[in-house]
Order: C-alpha cells, then sequence, then structure tokens
C-alpha cells in the first residue's frame, strides 16, 4: 500500500513536470515566433522602404520658395489625386508690371502664354479623335489631307504616331503657305530613315489641319458633308483650318475636362466673355525687376496646334488632372500617350514613379507641365529666368515633398 502511494506520487511529479516544460517550451517557441516576426518586418522595412505620404502643401511652398527670387512672375497649381492645391494666391510678382498698365499681379487664376506646352493639348485632341473615330495611331495621315495637296511617297508612309512623337524628318518652311511643299518635297532622310525624335513644330502645324479634316471626312462617311464642303471651299485656308480645329479642342477636350469657359479658351488674348486685345494680355519682361515694357502676346489662329494657347496655371492643371483620370482619354490611349512621347518632351524615371514633361518658352514668357501620376503640376511665368523648364527642378521638389508616416 505504502509503495502504491509513493508510485502515484512520483507518477503525478513526473506528468507536472511534463506539463512544466512542454509550456516553457510553448512559451519559448512564442518568444521565438514573435521575435522572428519583429525580424521580418525588419527585413520588409528595410525592403520597401519606411512609408510616406505626398505633402502638397510642402511641394507648394518649395515652388514658391524658388520662383519667387528668381522671375517677374509666376502662377502654378497641383492637382493631387484630382484635387486642387495651391498656397496662397498660388504665384507672385507680376503678369503685367506698372510699365503696362493696367498692373496685374500673377497667380493661379490669372492667364498667360503658354507657347509649345499648346502641343500637349494638341496631342489629347488627336488622339480623342483617332479614339472617337476608331482609327489607329498607326495610321497613314496622308488621306486627311487637303484634297490640292498631293503627298510624296515618303510622306504617304507617315503615321499619326511618328507626327505626334516628332519622329518623321519633314521639312519646315516657316510659311504657313509653303506648307503643301512639306508635304510634296524631299525630307531629311537621316531623320525620316531612323526615325529619330526631332522637334519640329511643322508636325503639330499638319496636325492642326489634319484633324479637323479627320472629323470632317468621317461624318461625311456618315452622310453629313458640310464640315468637308466648308474645309474644301477654299484651298488653302488656313484661318478655316484653325477655326475648327480649336471649336474640336474646345467642345471634346476643355469642355470634356470641366474647364470654366471652355467655349471662349482661345490663342490669343481672351477673357470670360470673349477675345481681348493683345495689348491688354499678359506680357513677358526680359528682367525681373527692370522697368523695360513687356512682350505682347501673338495671335495663333494659324498655327494653333503648335503654340500660343493662353490659360491659367489652375486651367491647365485642372485638364492635365482630367487626362490622367481618363475624362479625356481612355486609359490605353494616354498609356500610349505616354510611352511613345506624344505631346510630351520627355520623361524622368523617377524614385516614385516615371514622370512626363512638356516645356514651352516664347516671348519672354515660360511654362512648365510635369504629370507624377496621382498628382500633376503646371508653372507658369512672365519671364525666363528660372530653371523651371528643366524637369529635374519639379521632379527634385515633388519628391522631397514626402514625409514619413
Amino acid at each position: 500500500m505504502k509503495n502504491q502511494f509513493l508510485k502515484s506520487i512520483t507518477f503525478c511529479f513526473v506528468l507536472l513536470s511534463s506539463v512544466l516544460s512542454t509550456s516553457c517550451r510553448e512559451d519559448q517557441l512564442l518568444s521565438e515566433q514573435v521575435t522572428t516576426e519583429k525580424d521580418l518586418d525588419s527585413t520588409r522595412s528595410a525592403k520597401f522602404g519606411v512609408p510616406t505620404k505626398f505633402d502638397q502643401h510642402e511641394f507648394a511652398l518649395k515652388i514658391e520658395a524658388y520662383m519667387e527670387p528668381l522671375v517677374a512672375g509666376f502662377g502654378y497649381t497641383i492637382y493631387n489625386d484630382g484635387v486642387p492645391y495651391y498656397a496662397t494666391n498660388g504665384g507672385d510678382g507680376f503678369a503685367r508690371k506698372h510699365v503696362d498698365t493696367p498692373m496685374l499681379l500673377h497667380s493661379a487664376i490669372v492667364k498667360q502664354e503658354i507657347s509649345s506646352v499648346t502641343q500637349y493639348v494638341t496631342a489629347v485632341a488627336m488622339i480623342h479623335a483617332l479614339q472617337k473615330y476608331n482609327v489607329p495611331l498607326e495610321s497613314a495621315v496622308w488621306p486627311y489631307l487637303p484634297k490640292y495637296w498631293k503627298p510624296s511617297k515618303e510622306f504617304k508612309t507617315l503615321t499619326f504616331e511618328r507626327l505626334l512623337a516628332h519622329r518623321t524628318g519633314l521639312i519646315n518652311y516657316h510659311d504657313y503657305h509653303k506648307l503643301s511643299e512639306t508635304v510634296t518635297g524631299v525630307v531629311n532622310k537621316k531623320v525620316f530613315d531612323a526615325k529619330d525624335i526631332e522637334n519640329n513644330d511643322v508636325n503639330y502645324l499638319l496636325l492642326g489641319i489634319i484633324l479637323p479634316y479627320l472629323e470632317a471626312k468621317k461624318l461625311a462617311n456618315q452622310g453629313n458633308t458640310s464640315k468637308l464642303v466648308k474645309l474644301e471651299s477654299t484651298n488653302n485656308n488656313f484661318i478655316e483650318y484653325g477655326e475648327q480645329y480649336r471649336a474640336y479642342v474646345r467642345t471634346n477636350v476643355f469642355k470634356a475636362a470641366g474647364l470654366d469657359h471652355s467655349t471662349v479658351i482661345d490663342w490669343r488674348g481672351w477673357n470670360e466673355k470673349g477675345t481681348i486685345l493683345s495689348s491688354a494680355a499678359n506680357m513677358g519682361y526680359p528682367t525681373k525687376n527692370g522697368s523695360e515694357p513687356g512682350t505682347q502676346k501673338e495671335m495663333h489662329l494659324v498655327d494653333c496646334g503648335v503654340t500660343g494657347l493662353y490659360m491659367s496655371a489652375e486651367q491647365f492643371a485642372k485638364l492635365q488632372s482630367a487626362v490622367a483620370q481618363f475624362r479625356v482619354i481612355s486609359f490605353d490611349k494616354l498609356n500610349q500617350m505616354k510611352s511613345k512621347l506624344l505631346g510630351f518632351d520627355g520623361s524622368i524615371a523617377g524614385k516614385k514613379s516615371i514622370y512626363y514633361w512638356k516645356k514651352g518658352a516664347e516671348n519672354n514668357c515660360e511654362a512648365m507641365i510635369v504629370d507624377f501620376g496621382k498628382v500633376q503640376v503646371a508653372v507658369f511665368a512672365t519671364s525666363t529666368h528660372s530653371q523651371i523648364t528643366n524637369p529635374a527642378v519639379l521632379a527634385q521638389m515633388y519628391e522631397a515633398s514626402f514625409k514619413n508616416l
């Protein structure tokens, strides 16, 4: 009996020891698991970096701090995932100095000349028309020329993509009355054969004519010949070409993007009531602080596919945002526009994504737009003394405007 009792006590002791040992091992395993998960989290953090968030206010302050001491006047707007932002007035300085009465301070909502940034709009409009009428980007452009023009063998091989990407080798005679010679005559064989990029205004001057002809011929195929008859009523009627081009952009790009006063936005000075004298529009200045009169804005009613659009930074950034959100052209078309640099001058492989940009400088004014993905920015200035048209400047400001979460 006594032996039985001792056996029972021994058994209980062994069982308790086993339970405690198991518990200790489980605690050790749990501790090791937690430590391992922490190590994994640490590894993830090292691999993917510290989470950050874009600070639009910081970006705005950096733009202002950079531009204010350098230029006569500037306006800018940031669109962050479809929402506009700028600090204070979104700019500083003068759109018109006191010497050019009436004086006008610059800001996000003040319009100015944006020169060849206009080509971004032409590219969007052309791609919209190709999408609307189901014409591939790789299609030849020559069927959409005025009927009296006789394209050369080389010209007949050119596609919408090549004109939009400035890969043509076409000759620019710097006279729109000689534009038919560009189509019928020789090309720069080196550029033409290699399909190299050569930024040439003649490509977008032609697109300003091809766009209305594309629409007119497609409508004629549907039984509505009125636009085509109007275009061909007078040979080489460049004023009519320009008018129909601008009408298409206002309806299919500006209105689609939700821009205010879309029906009167123009390639010369304008306000909400319509066009104004060039002498009453913004000026461009040769110095920041000098008292020299400014350079007047020109009218671009013929070469409106190339240059001359007159807009505020707020309006243009809103347009960029609408395009980025596929409200004007489709997701696939925007990807083509970016990957093939149609309407963009170039791209930068940044830390956050690939950034696409377009610049312009004319008549002592400069303009720069960048599409960062979810963020778009437009910066316009009334003198050319900053380096804002160097894409690295805005790219560095943008990347420095992310804060750790």
